[in-house]
């Protein structure tokens, strides 16, 4: 006898859950969590899964961070945690984690733009909950009363023909969010790449290396300077100016640049007599190395138009009103929806998760805005000073 469709797609739910899901509970591992089970040529999976510490959280991440603050950060607080810089284990992790359903739903509740986002929801569940406590306990109590009062309620038809334009308005904001960030990352790639062809060069056609490991630090003070433009005051200023004496403590160069009324403008001068003080026989080589510092000015002013310029505040304030006004009359239709099938207690769920839903997505677009303190600008000047070490003692061995 065939089984209905409800019945069939029951069952194939459950036959692929076995399937995916047999190991995890077995004795012998616990897929979500811990494997415990050792390593076999035959067990490519459980291989390959053991060799990642899933309990073991990344440096600087979210959950470190709430393990070490015994409370989730969120908002502006959580920002510093989430420069993410991922490495072969953290990949390995990142694409595991989508086939663990049950952890992705519990996650939610730890969530910092779930908690972020506690005043919206809080306010449509709380309309959700008046119009609850209004049609369903005060109507019906003046209604035995003979006092007639009206049921607050609204037709679908108007949140049916409004939501693809409030989609569209959500989805354009979060494009150009997104659009934003990868464009600040591009930018730092590209300063990363010719800070380092900078050193690269300079070793390459000049044999003094004590003015290569000038030029070295002059390319890493320039990308730093960037940095600390582009950073909050209050997390970055000591520490920049830390930083930068350390590493001119035996000149004046540091000071010169902390004391000057534009960072950024001193550095990139500094860079350039950096480069051109380089005793070199082509003076060709020169001129097209030059053409670094050139590219190193232009994605700082892509970075400084990101950082000066927001998505314009007519657009944000637009969709924030769209989608407020949206979301807190949406009770209303929600109830008589309910009503229908004699489901009432089901609007203030709805009501919330549709809230959380929709608000989580232009709270994303928010958050990508200004990509800046959340994109790991320390790593990357990290990484152009280590590399920049790395060139000049090639040279200096190829030297010797």
């Amino acid at each position: 006898m065939m089984l209905p469709n409800l019945d069939r797609i029951i069952a194939l739910l459950v036959i692929l859950f076995a399937e995916n899901y047999s190991c995890a509970f077995s004795p012998s591992s616990r897929r979500l969590g811990r494997l415990l089970r050792p390593c076999t040529s035959n067990d490519e999976h459980f291989c390959l899964s053991a060799k990642v510490n899933p309990d073991q959280d990344r440096e600087g991440s979210l959950a470190a961070a709430t393990k070490a603050l015994g409370k989730v950060p969120y908002g502006e607080t959580s920002r510093k945690y989430r420069r993410t810089v991922f490495k072969h284990d953290d990949w390995v992790n990142h694409r595991q984690s989508n086939s663990k359903v049950f952890d992705n739903l519990q996650s939610m509740f730890f969530s910092g733009v779930v908690r972020q986002l506690r005043p919206q929801v809080g306010a449509v569940t709380g309309v959700a909950a008046a119009v609850m406590g209004w049609n369903i306990g005060v109507v019906h109590l003046a209604a035995s009363n003979n006092i007639w009062l009206p049921i607050l309620t609204l037709p679908t038809v108007p949140f049916t023909l409004s939501s693809p334009a409030l989609g569209l308005l959500l989805v354009f904001r979060t494009n150009a969010a997104y659009t934003r960030w990868m464009a600040a990352r591009d930018s730092w790639a590209r300063m990363a790449a010719h800070s380092k062809n900078l050193v690269r060069m300079g070793s390459i056609f000049s044999s003094d290396q004590s003015a290569v490991k000038d030029l070295a630090d002059a390319s890493w003070l320039y990308c730093r300077t960037v940095m600390n433009k582009l950073s909050s005051p209050d997390e970055d200023e000591e520490e920049y100016k830390k930083e930068v004496e350390e590493r001119y403590q035996d000149s004046s160069v540091g000071t010169r640049v902390i004391k000057s009324k534009d960072r950024v403008m001193a550095a990139w001068r500094q860079l350039s007599l950096q480069l051109h003080s380089l005793p070199a026989s082509d003076p060709k080589a020169l001129i097209e190395t030059d053409k670094s510092i050139i590219i190193l000015g232009e994605c700082t002013s892509i970075c400084e138009k990101i950082y000066s310029s927001p998505v314009p505040l007519v657009y944000t304030r637009h969709t924030a009103r769209f989608l407020s006004l949206w979301a807190l009359t949406l009770p209303c239709a929600l109830y008589q929806q309910f009503a229908a099938v004699n489901q009432v207690w089901a609007t203030l769920p709805a009501s919330s998760i549709l809230a959380f839903f929709l608000f989580g997505v232009d709270e994303l677009a928010m958050q990508l805005e200004e990509p800046f303190s959340i994109l790991p600008m320390k790593y990357f000047c990290q990484d152009i000073l280590k590399s920049a070490e790395i060139l000049t003692e090639i040279a200096e061995e190829q030297e010797q």
